[in-house]
C-alpha cells in the first residue's frame, strides 16, 4: 500500500512539470517571441529540417538492419520492405492526423502559428526519436 501511495505521489507530482514541457514545434518556433509573419517562416523551415531529419532517421535503421547478422539477405530485405510499407502508413496517418484534426484542436486562431505546421513538426519529432531508440 506504502508503494502504490508513494508512485501516486510521484505521478501526481510529475503531472505539472511534463504539461510545461515545451512541444518540439513549440521550442523551435516560440510564438511568443516572434511575430506571426516570422513565425511563418520558422514553423516552415522547421518542418522542412523534421523531414530531412525523418528521411535520415529512416536511412540509419536501414542500414542497422544491413548490419544485423545472422540473417539472411532475403530477409534483411523483407524487414526493410516491411519497415518502409511501414513507414508509408505512418507519413499518411500523420498527414491525415496533421491536416484534418489538428486544425480544430487549436481552434481557429492564429496565435500558435499553423496548427498543421506544429503537428507535423512534433509528430517528426516523436517518430525520429522512436527510430533512433529502435534501431541504434
Amino acid at each position: 500500500m506504502k508503494v502504490f501511495i508513494a508512485l501516486t505521489v510521484l505521478f501526481l507530482g510529475l503531472g505539472p512539470a511534463l504539461a510545461d514541457t515545451a512541444r518540439p514545434s513549440q521550442a523551435a518556433c516560440d510564438a511568443t517571441k516572434i511575430g506571426a509573419k516570422d513565425l511563418a517562416d520558422c514553423l516552415r523551415a522547421a518542418a522542412d529540417r523534421g523531414d530531412k531529419d525523418l528521411a535520415k532517421a529512416l536511412d540509419d535503421a536501414m542500414k542497422s538492419i544491413d548490419g544485423h547478422v545472422g540473417l539472411l539477405n532475403a530477409q534483411k530485405a523483407r524487414w526493410k520492405r516491411s519497415l518502409n510499407d511501414s513507414q508509408a502508413l505512418w507519413t499518411s496517418w500523420r498527414d491525415a492526423d496533421c491536416q484534418d484534426v489538428a486544425p480544430f484542436e487549436a481552434g481557429m486562431t492564429a496565435k500558435g502559428g499553423d496548427p498543421r505546421l506544429g503537428c507535423i513538426i512534433d509528430h517528426d519529432a516523436a517518430r525520429i526519436d522512436e527510430l533512433k531508440s529502435r534501431y541504434p
